[in-house]
């Protein structure tokens, strides 16, 4: 129990439900220190905030570091550039396995979408917990991936978000100039909790560096199955008015797209660390 809320275990490794929260005090200082230590033990956290004002979002997201203005995706505008609006009905989807933008030099460290619209059944969202997933690993394995690096490429989920008519031709070529790709560990750690992670994902991450490409996909193909287990894993059915925030140093996640032709609307909000994205 917390001066201010509940907290409620939902996966067996990670995920965490926040009840009695009392939405005066959200944005306290107290209340967004308490929340930040349930997110880094849990990984994800949903709060229940359907009068969620966008100030209040924003300064959620403002606590964690920098919230980010997106490149493509439409936002709130009015002072509200950084809440971006994820809208299926304007073709957005994010039905992959990923780390948000793992393709960027220093990747946003927290997630938090609001749900607006839901379709009546459908639209689940799942995370995977990449620290219990390394956890599990052998020691030897756990030694093997000491050092090594891989590329993570924003280049070919384009050309599949092309060829699907998800991006117009002048975006994708945006992108494409724009040649977002960068080496990460394969193993990080979190600067706060010092627990160890796997940094990959089948979206993403194209190869190892320094290994030939059967070898390097070999690996990059066990580690992916790996991920998979469904003890790793927490599933959340929205409601309206939900918030998950969520590591993105710590959790891959996947939105299901089994809801079509009904609207999925989302206001999200990706923040990006102050000091280093990982230890």
């Amino acid at each position: 129990m917390h001066s201010s809320f509940t907290v409620r275990q939902l996966g067996p490794t990670l995920g965490a439900e926040v009840l009695d929260l009392d939405s005066a005090s959200l944005v306290l200082p107290e209340t967004l220190a308490a929340l930040e230590a349930v997110l880094f033990k849990h990984e994800a956290i949903v709060l229940h905030v359907p009068g969620l004002r966008p100030e209040q979002h924003l300064a959620i997201a403002r606590y964690f570091g920098e919230p980010e203005v997106h490149t493509f995706y439409p936002n709130l505008g009015d002072g509200f550039e950084q809440i971006t609006v994820i809208d299926s009905k304007l073709g957005d989807r994010a039905d992959m396995w990923h780390h948000d933008e793992s393709f960027l030099p220093s990747p946003p460290i927290v997630t938090m979408t609001h749900a607006q619209i839901l379709p009546p059944c459908g639209g689940d969202t799942c995370w995977i917990s990449m620290t219990t997933a390394y956890d599990a690993l052998s020691e030897r394995m756990k030694h093997y991936l000491e050092g090594l690096s891989a590329w993570h490429d924003m280049n070919g989920p384009m050309t599949a978000a092309l060829r699907q008519n998800v991006v117009t031709h002048e975006r994708y070529v945006e992108v494409i100039k724009a040649n977002r790709r960068h080496l990460h560990p394969l193993v990080i750690q979190h600067p706060v909790t010092g627990r160890k992670a796997l940094y990959l994902s089948p979206t993403y991450t194209t190869h190892i560096d320094g290994l030939a490409s059967p070898e390097g996909d070999a690996i990059l193909a066990y580690l992916n199955a790996h991920c998979q287990h469904v003890q790793f894993g927490f599933r959340h059915r929205w409601r309206v008015g939900d918030m998950v925030l969520w590591d993105n140093r710590s959790v891959l996640h996947n939105a299901i797209l089994d809801y079509q032709p009904h609207q999925r609307r989302m206001q999200r909000t990706s923040v990006f660390a102050r000091g280093p994205f990982h230890g």
